[in-house]
């Protein structure tokens, strides 16, 4: 009966944790407290002089990126991985969140204008698995525009 109990205990404080650690991912200013993984700011992006997302992720050297031009779009995105790596299919594609909302198409970076974006947030695969789930072993790519502030 005691240990039961005990477990609730445990249970609920890894509850109010994980909860407590999500809140620093919100949108707002990331001076405000200390994000977890590579923060491209305002002032990178404008320095790196490209027009969309997607440009600003090439230039940040974070990721393999490859653009397709073909009449179906196709867009790649890699994480960067050690030649001795195994890579599971799609299991190096990062998961990508924009405004807190999490985005399936990678193409929408394109359509992003680089103007728009108040900062990136790059986590690696350990902390885009702690704070986005599962898949995400990739990594994450967390954009907050200046709409989404």
């Amino acid at each position: 009966m005691h240990g039961s109990r005990t477990f609730r205990l445990a249970l609920s404080s890894a509850s109010i944790l994980s909860a407590l650690a999500c809140t620093a991912l919100r949108p707002g200013n990331p001076g405000d407290v200390t994000l977890p993984g590579r923060i491209i700011t305002e002032e990178m992006i404008a320095s790196y002089n490209v027009a969309n997302a997607w440009d600003v992720l090439q230039r940040s050297g974070a990721y393999h990126t490859s653009r397709n031009d073909s009449p179906s779009g196709a867009t790649n995105l890699r994480s960067k991985r050690g030649k001795t790596s195994v890579v599971f299919a799609n299991s190096d594609v990062p998961r990508l969140v924009i405004d807190g909302a999490r985005v399936a198409d990678l193409r929408l970076l394109r359509d992003i204008p680089a103007r728009s974006i108040a900062w990136i947030q790059l986590l690696n695969g350990m902390d885009g698995t702690l704070f986005e789930g599962t898949n995400s072993g990739a990594g994450v790519i967390m954009i907050v525009t200046k709409a989404g502030l």
